[in-house]
């Protein structure tokens, strides 16, 4: 996969040493993906011990996925200037703050706030896994490296499943986030010691500070790049949706409409957890045997997911077999959040790939922040439990994903044209 990792001057650097520098992003990028999941577990948890209804839960996990997007661009600008060892271990210390934060929360602002912190401080760890990617792997192993480095960094979400179901019936959920406030603490430190921003020879050891109008030019030659954004509209949709459902209602679903417990709910959740830890690898290997080209699996994914989406509102009550197999197929056939990437960072020239990347990121976040915060109001409109709430969800998430996939593909058949 990870085949010929070069410098500029086509020195080969090994796999091992790649993987060593990478390790403390990736636990970083690996409990980001903790905190923006963890909620679809923590739901019943919180509308138990605070009487929470759809529309603060709603806004809860939002803040994380505003905050996140909130700083996608001055990260971009600070990977390129201070390269990812300095942005990521810096963010990560932020991000301790605000998981202890959380767990002494005992109201929904409070929870907010500290979910705002938390995604604060994740802002940086999955874009500095992907400039690491960019800077020390060859070009045409891009897509596969980042579908690979997305995979890893799912063994945060399959662990917000079953794994912190039984850890929040046994300990409870505030126990439960003081040990993960540990955990970032050991990713600073790791990132600090162990993390190597370039390859001997690159060009990054030898740049010259960018000044505030220098890295504000940058800004505007990506925003005007056309190819970026209808990658923007893509992964408005692509990714959120998907974690609209993962990362929270998917949890409330289960328990609302086919009456699950946690434990259980935790179960399905883990399954389709698997769907997206398989989906980034293969569509990556898939891109790399057609020659790097992203577009065409980009728009097969992205329409996938929305005819998912609208068998998904279709499921009756009793069929807790179909919802769940169509589940695992929206998180295995919609994961093309890394070709998004792959494509972005193909679209702009080297100094500026960490602001090409979190600017998509910056739409994948604003994206689940209002695709949760949306579903969340679309299900408080209905009685507590109907189970009418979720499957107006689904068919507004499928109706945003044919948009987003007719517009992607319309605007690439008029390119080639």
């Amino acid at each position: 996969m990870i085949d010929q990792i070069k410098t500029p001057k086509q020195e080969t650097h090994g796999v091992g040493a790649f993987i060593w520098i990478l390790a403390p992003v990736l636990l970083a990028f690996s409990l980001s993906q903790f905190f923006r999941s963890a909620q679809a577990l923590l739901a019943e948890s919180l509308r138990v011990e605070l009487s929470t209804t759809p529309e603060q839960l709603g806004l809860i996990s939002g803040s994380f996925h505003f905050a996140f997007a909130l700083m996608q661009i001055p990260v971009g600008v600070m990977l390129d200037r201070y390269g990812p060892r300095l942005t990521n271990g810096v963010m990560m210390i932020v991000t301790v703050v605000g998981v202890m934060i959380f767990a002494n929360a005992h109201s929904v602002v409070g929870l907010m706030a500290g979910q705002a912190v938390i995604g604060l401080g994740c802002s940086a760890a999955f874009m500095a896994a992907l400039v690491l990617a960019s800077r020390w792997v060859a070009p045409e192993n891009f897509a596969a490296t980042s579908g690979l480095i997305v995979a890893f960094s799912l063994l945060g979400v399959l662990a917000s499943a079953t794994p912190l179901a039984a850890l929040i019936e046994f300990r409870g959920w505030r126990e439960a986030y003081y040990g993960l406030a540990g955990l970032s603490a050991l990713s600073v430190v790791l990132t600090f010691v162990m993390v190597r921003d370039a390859p001997p020879n690159h060009s990054f050891h030898s740049r010259k500070g960018e000044t505030v109008v220098e890295a504000l030019r940058g800004m505007v030659s990506v925003w005007k790049n056309r190819q970026v954004w209808f990658l923007i509209g893509v992964a408005f949709f692509s990714y959120p949706a998907i974690l609209t459902v993962r990362g929270l209602w998917g949890g409330p679903y289960l328990q609302d409409v086919f009456h699950l417990g946690a434990v259980d709910v935790g179960n399905v959740l883990l399954v389709m957890t698997i769907g997206m830890i398989i989906g980034p690898p293969a569509y990556g290997q898939l891109s790399r045997l057609m020659g790097g080209a992203a577009h065409r699996l980009i728009i097969f994914a992205v329409l996938a997911a929305a005819v998912l989406c609208f068998l998904q509102a279709l499921v009756g009550q009793t069929a807790l077999g179909v919802a769940t197999v169509l589940l695992v197929a929206h998180g295995l056939l919609g994961s093309c959040a890394t070709l998004n990437y792959a494509a972005s960072r193909a679209a702009v020239p080297e100094h500026l790939i960490g602001r090409a990347l979190t600017t998509v990121n910056l739409a994948t976040f604003g994206g689940l922040f209002v695709l949760q915060s949306i579903a969340g109001v679309i299900i408080g409109r209905f009685e507590p439990g109907a189970s009418e709430g979720y499957q107006v969800m689904f068919v507004f998430l499928g109706c945003g994903l044919a948009v987003a996939g007719g517009a992607f593909w319309w605007g690439t058949r008029r390119r080639a044209t």
